[in-house]
Parts: C-alpha cells; sequence; structure tokens
C-alpha cells in the first residue's frame, strides 16, 4: 500500500482523472470559445495534471491523518479541510507544470497575466479557489465511486487495460514532445523568411532609391548621359526586380506551405497547438502564433 492505495487504484486514479480533466478542459473551451479544441498537452484525451493534483491531494489526506490522527476516509473528512488542500496542491501542481512547459517549450498551455493576483500567469487566486472547491467536491463525491468501480473490474482484465493504456500513454508523451519541438522549429524557420521578405522588400528600395538620385545628379551635368543612364538604370532595375520578385515569391511560397502544414489537422498533431495554446501562449514566436490563429 502506498499512501492508502495500491498501486494498482493509483494508477487507475490517475488514468480516470486525467480522462475526466482532458473533458472538462475541452466542454469548458467548447462553451467559452464556441468551437472544439484539444487544449491537453498532450495529442490524446488525457490531461496528465489533473490525474497527479487528485493522486496529490489523496496522499497528502493520507499522511495527515497518519500525523495528525485526522479522518482519512474521505466520506467523513472534513469537507473544510479538502478544501485548503485542494487549493494548496492543486495550486502547486499547476504552477511547476506551467513553469516546466513554459521553460522547455517556451509556450504555455494556460496563460492567467489578465486575471488579478496572478503569480506570472501560472497560477492565480480565482483558479485556486475553483481548482480548491473542484477538489473537495471530487473526493467528497466522486471518488469513492471510483474508487468501487476499480475495484470491482477484475484484476487481471484491469492490469491488461493499464498496460495498454500506459503503453499508449507514454508513446503520447514522446510523439508530443517531439511534435512540439518541431513546431518551434517551423515557427523559427516562418520568423526567417518574413525577415528575408522585409530585408528583399528594403533592398529593393534601396536600389531605386539610390539610383534615382544618381539619375537626377547627372541630369544636371549632362543630359543626353543623364537620359542614357537613366534608361541603364531602369533597365537594371527591371532586371533586379525580376528577381527579387522570383526569390520573393518563392519565399512567399515555402511560408504558406509551412503555414497551411501547421493548420491541416486542428485536433491533433502540429495543427492543434495554435488553438491549444493560451492567447499569448508562446514566449518566443508569439507573432508567428497569432498570425496562425488570424
Amino acid at each position: 500500500m502506498i499512501f492508502g492505495m495500491t498501486v494498482y487504484q493509483m494508477l487507475w486514479f490517475f488514468m480516470i482523472y486525467s480522462v475526466l480533466g482532458w473533458v472538462i478542459e475541452v466542454a469548458f473551451h467548447a462553451v467559452t470559445l464556441g468551437k472544439v479544441v484539444n487544449r491537453g498537452f498532450l495529442n490524446g484525451p488525457l490531461c496528465p495534471v489533473y490525474g497527479s493534483g487528485v493522486l496529490m491531494v489523496l496522499a497528502v489526506v493520507y499522511i495527515d491523518g497518519k500525523l495528525f490522527g485526522f479522518e482519512t476516509e474521505l466520506e467523513n473528512a472534513s469537507t473544510a479541510g479538502l478544501f485548503v488542500i485542494g487549493i494548496i496542491f492543486a495550486t502547486l501542481i499547476e504552477l511547476i507544470a506551467g513553469f516546466v512547459l513554459d521553460k522547455l517549450f517556451h509556450a504555455r498551455w494556460w496563460d492567467y497575466s489578465e486575471m488579478k493576483f496572478n503569480l506570472n500567469g501560472y497560477i492565480c487566486l480565482e483558479f485556486s479557489i475553483i481548482w480548491g472547491l473542484a477538489i473537495a467536491f471530487v473526493l467528497r463525491v466522486v471518488q469513492p465511486v471510483f474508487r468501487n468501480f476499480v475495484d470491482r473490474i477484475p484484476k487481471y482484465a484491469g492490469w491488461l487495460m493499464l498496460a495498454v493504456m500506459y503503453v499508449v500513454f507514454l508513446l503520447d508523451i514522446v510523439i508530443t514532445v517531439l511534435t512540439v519541438l518541431k513546431f518551434n522549429r517551423r515557427l523559427e524557420k516562418m520568423r526567417e523568411i518574413e525577415a528575408a521578405i522585409r530585408k528583399i522588400s528594403d533592398g529593393m528600395s534601396e536600389i531605386i532609391g539610390e539610383g534615382t538620385i544618381k539619375t537626377v545628379e547627372k541630369i544636371g551635368e549632362e543630359q543626353q548621359k543623364a537620359e542614357r543612364h537613366k534608361k541603364e538604370f531602369l533597365e537594371s532595375v527591371e532586371r533586379e526586380k525580376d528577381r527579387i520578385d522570383e526569390k520573393r515569391a518563392e519565399m512567399e511560397k515555402e511560408y504558406e506551405h509551412l503555414r497551411k502544414s501547421m493548420m491541416y489537422h486542428r485536433l491533433f498533431g502540429i495543427g492543434r497547438l495554435p488553438g491549444a495554446l493560451a492567447g499569448k501562449g508562446h514566449m518566443k514566436y508569439q507573432d508567428i502564433l497569432d498570425k496562425l490563429r488570424g
């Protein structure tokens, strides 16, 4: 037994609450945004933050009971106590997860920067209270039902289902990490293309501007030579313009190809990330992210 639970139960509770958390996230954003968005970090229907949060609170309730003699049976535990524990540890999980994802991938799947009493956008007072209420409700009302459900699953079939689910879960983690890294590389490439296109346009303006000034100066010296110089200049500008236009068209084509490839599947893979990330969800490429969303 670990914190009053078997390993079998812990594995099931983590998976159940991770799936339930994903359902809540999708439903919440479907209501608030009016569209279905796969908001989790993973591609699959799992939000591990929820599963980790509930397991941590279950462990804390058990430890507190053993240390201080509190009631560890959830049906009889203090609702106020569960609320306080929920606030503290659900907030802690959210803070750690948000910080780690931000530092590893320069991206945020949630951002409370616009809300009062927030800490670097990772956590805020309003949602901490919501998590506390949710945890108290889940542990008092929902957890006994899930515990009874898990205990009724035949052990052989239960372990087999867990093995399949956790293999898929681990594969999803690997695939998602590689996908997010690929997403960042493509955002960087798009920014490089934008910079190159601006440089080309600026270069063309400079060529035309300098050439025009020289042509005007020549006019004051000698009309005939100036006209010839003007003609040569216009011909050279036209040739340069054709070359630059061709190069810019190639870059714009590559940019558009990258944009479409990143928006093809909006619920899975790279295509879901622009919608999955928070409003100001990227610390390095927010400008490109906004254009993808637009």
